[in-house]
């Protein structure tokens, strides 16, 4: 990468990034391609188990993740499982979406952080891992949000992406919170706008891309802002219960509907859905520890 170029390019008021940042993001490990193919194809309006099969066979780790989880004792089977399509058809297209979304970034969210706030080890990764799938079910039942199922969990496991690189150049604190400011003393951008770099650097709609770079001021991501809305949503619920930042996973602790009556709003749903939309996030994260477990080998 030329020292010329610049991350936010389309901003007005441009920041001098240091070259290590630079340096960094040219060693950061690609998203895998899977990732993209198999957003693709899971939203054609027609696959079959050998579509998925074709995508699934270029990443040999993916495919071994894969039938594990086949030939795991949660499905009963009287016989072993050894071919993709069997195992995509047994374990169903739900879960295969999380295994091939959660293998495919965990060697980017699976690390650990020294100046954040998570708690050692996976609290990164899980806290990714927590907004993804509280994003989704936000997603499936707010009316106003234009992606997919599949691409906000997409974002919701990339949207601290940019702390990954921020962290190396942070000077030690306290480890309780580091704010967008601190984060631009240290490197010139903030976590959502290095992201946004990142995710355009591997090609992710604009859709993901946006929601991302958004997500803490969803107003101000154009059509893209009721998407946004949900991930900032997301991540404001997990926030609350302190997911990856808390070990073990409390989820007990009710949210009052105010604390985000405005984004609810904003993505249309009503404050009398919220215990409901509640039950079902929680539904999605029980068990959150034992799904990084499931990955860990």
């Amino acid at each position: 990468m030329s020292t010329t170029s610049t991350p936010v390019a389309h901003d007005t008021q441009w920041r001098t990034v240091r070259f290590e940042v630079l340096e960094k993001l040219e060693s950061l490990p690609s998203l895998n391609s899977v990732v993209l193919e198999f957003l693709e194809l899971s939203q054609r309006e027609y696959f079959t188990a050998k579509d998925f099969e074709a995508v699934i066979s270029k990443d040999q780790a993916l495919v071994a993740r894969l039938l594990k989880q086949a030939n795991s004792g949660l499905y009963g089977r009287s016989r072993s499982i050894k071919s993709i399509p069997e195992a995509v058809v047994l374990i169903g297209l739900e879960s295969l979406k999380k295994i091939v979304f959660a293998v495919s970034t965990e060697g980017l969210t699976r690390r650990t952080l020294k100046n954040y706030a998570y708690h050692e080890g996976q609290g990164f990764w899980m806290h990714s891992l927590g907004v993804a799938q509280t994003s989704r079910v936000l997603a499936e039942m707010s009316p106003a949000c234009q992606l997919r199922s599949e691409e906000i969990y997409v974002a919701g496991l990339l949207h601290d992406i940019g702390q990954l690189i921020i962290d190396d150049f942070l000077p030690p604190g306290d480890g309780k919170h580091v704010s967008r400011r601190k984060e631009i003393e240290a490197v010139g951008l903030d976590h959502t706008e290095l992201a946004e770099h990142i995710l355009r650097q591997w090609n992710l709609p604009e859709s993901i891309t946006a929601c991302v770079r958004y997500h803490h001021d969803y107003e101000q991501a154009g059509e893209w802002a009721p998407a946004a809305a949900v991930l900032c949503l997301a991540e404001g619920v997990c926030g609350h219960w302190g997911l990856g930042r808390k070990n073990p996973i409390d989820l007990s602790d009710d949210i009052p509907v105010e604390k985000f009556q405005n984004i609810l709003d904003h993505i249309g749903l009503p404050a009398e859905k919220w215990d409901q939309v509640i039950w079902d996030i929680r539904q999605n994260l029980v068990g959150l520890d034992g799904t990084f477990r499931e990955y860990a080998d």
